[in-house]
């Protein structure tokens, strides 16, 4: 079946990995490593597939906790770094080796989460999650803990050499964000899109922002889009509910659909919600029913270098959690996951 899906035309020089994928810059392509590590053995939590047309790779980034203690070793850079993988068919992957190790007096201490990359104006971009040192949010747990959020890392290159924009996060100060990723809408404006987390809210939230081009600040107020409970697949209306991983793309008749996950019927679902306006702080209404029943998540779309679109996120959601990439497209109006 052909795509059906389109992205927004973007300015040159521009690209995100999602619409479309127009990514410059060196070639990450290093001598005599292998690509010997198959998908479906490659254990990795929160999978962005990057698609590098310079390079004509597939590039993905992960902290440390899966790494064995003999690559941790053969590396130096512990657990609390990032770690870059590269990919020329999405089918067989080696790992390159520490993309960002952060600086001493960096504050992010911990996590080293959802590394989200993007390619603007010659630079590569990662947003990813840390949590800082310190104890300084009360939560609904009803105890003060580290405070949590997104910054932003800038390098020329996509599979190593990441450092700080800033030594902040990019998200609210005193929030507890998670999951930053970029959208360009159709008049050229880019948006931070995060979590906002269950931890500090109960109901976990979606969050949209508008973001410099030079991502250093964020523009004007953050909006929130909808809470988890919004969702009907979500049956329980109470208690705490987790959102993770808002990943928004456009459809051809000009609409947006987001990718995000939450817990639903014991497992970790994929769910979708739509913009029927196109515009990323409009009203957005849910899918009656998640995606998945593999109990996987933290899912993005995006396109391969032939035009397929495909769908990355980890399966199961435990400790035994490997890459899955499968084909997506819309069947009747419902979007489908081939395979799953």
């Amino acid at each position: 079946m052909a795509n059906r899906f389109s992205f927004p035309r973007l300015p040159a020089l521009f690209a995100l990995a999602l619409c479309p994928l127009l990514c410059g810059s060196a070639s990450a392509a290093e001598a005599g490593s292998a690509y010997d590590i198959p998908a479906s053995g490659l254990q990795i939590r929160d999978p962005f597939a990057f698609a590098d047309k310079k390079s004509g790779k597939y590039y993905m980034h992960a902290n440390g906790g899966k790494l064995s203690p003999g690559q941790l070793a053969r590396f130096g850079a512990g657990k609390n770094a990032l770690y870059a993988y590269e990919s020329a068919d999405l089918k067989n992957w080696r790992l390159v080796g520490p993309s960002f190790v952060p600086p001493a007096d960096f504050w992010g201490k911990s996590d080293f989460w959802a590394p989200d990359m993007f390619f603007i104006d010659g630079k590569y971009y990662i947003i990813a999650t840390f949590s800082a040192q310190k104890p300084s949010v009360k939560t609904v747990r009803g105890r003060i803990e580290p405070v949590r959020g997104c910054s932003v890392l800038v390098s020329d290159r996509p599979d190593r050499g990441f450092r700080p924009l800033a030594n902040a996060p990019i998200t609210p100060r005193g929030w507890m964000a998670l999951d930053g990723t970029l959208f360009e809408d159709s008049g050229g404006d880019l948006w931070l899109l995060f979590c906002r987390e269950w931890l500090q809210v109960g109901d976990g939230q979606i969050v949209a922002q508008k973001i410099s081009r030079d991502l250093k600040k964020t523009l004007g107020k953050p909006k929130v889009l909808f809470s988890a409970s919004s969702a009907p697949w979500i049956a329980q209306k109470g208690g705490t509910h987790v959102t993770d991983a808002p990943v928004a793309n456009r459809l051809p008749d000009g609409s947006l659909f987001m990718t995000w996950s939450s817990f639903a019927d014991g497992k970790y679902r994929i769910g979708v919600a739509r913009s029927p306006s196109g515009k990323i702080d409009g009203k957005w209404v849910h899918d009656p029913e998640y995606v998945n029943s593999d109990d996987g998540g933290h899912a993005m779309v995006f396109k391969t270098f032939d035009g397929r679109a495909k769908i990355s996120y980890h399966a199961p959601n435990s400790k035994t959690e490997t890459l899955t990439i499968r084909d997506f497209r819309q069947e009747g109006g419902k979007f489908v996951i081939s395979g799953e």
